[in-house]
């Protein structure tokens, strides 16, 4: 129907982490130049960054002939101006399925620090070489390379309905949250809450022509 919204579903969504860093070239969208290993998550908001502006108030005040919008006006108004201040970061919250394994990983932890929220968060795992093996992860260990997360990366949300593509990325982000495992009900799985910033300069949004 002509003029209709073209609405894109849950089912229509789907991110991507990966350890590389992403170039925001010019000549290919971002879910061309990342490929990453794709994550289930659900409860998820990204919150692009704000630009915050402070009003300031100073000594006096005029007769002004006009409002900002050109329109004659009469009357008197204290003299003011608006600050603007330093845009705020991205942020993203979600919720993941809790499993005995990393969440969304293709190959051994141990290996390298890997395309997983565990790995980005906690940084490359200890390998447990009893039977069975483990990875074990550590928090706020910042003594050797391994043990600190990884900070450059990316997170590359797609929104594909089949009409259109939008496509959201958060270059550089840092896991901030590996948040309360509890039960989703009596009878349902465990669940985690991650959280995930990065700069302003470093968030894109491309929607489709």
């Amino acid at each position: 129907m002509s003029g209709s919204v073209s609405q894109i579903h849950t089912r229509n969504a789907a991110l991507y982490v990966a350890k590389a860093a992403v170039t925001y070239a010019e000549d290919t969208s971002i879910d061309q130049a990342t490929k990453g290993t794709i994550f289930k998550v659900k409860n998820m908001t990204v919150t692009p960054p704000m630009s915050e502006v402070e009003k300031i108030d100073c000594w006096g005040s005029d007769i002004l002939d006009t409002d900002g919008a050109g329109v004659p006006v009469i009357g008197t108004w204290q003299h003011q101006f608006l600050l603007e201040k330093s845009w705020t970061e991205a942020r993203v919250s979600f919720t993941l399925v809790f499993s005995h394994d990393e969440t969304g990983i293709t190959t051994a932890p141990t290996s390298a620090v890997q395309e997983a929220i565990e790995s980005l968060f906690h940084g490359q795992a200890v390998d447990i070489t009893d039977s069975p093996a483990f990875s074990r992860y550590r928090y706020g260990d910042i003594g050797t390379v391994n043990g600190q997360r990884l900070t450059v990366g990316n997170f590359v949300f797609v929104f594909n309905n089949g009409v259109g593509i939008v496509n959201i990325a958060m270059a550089s982000p840092i896991v901030t949250k590996m948040g309360d495992i509890r039960p989703t009900g009596p009878d349902g799985h465990f669940e985690q809450d991650c959280e995930a910033t990065c700069l302003a300069q470093d968030f894109v949004k491309e929607m489709e022509d």
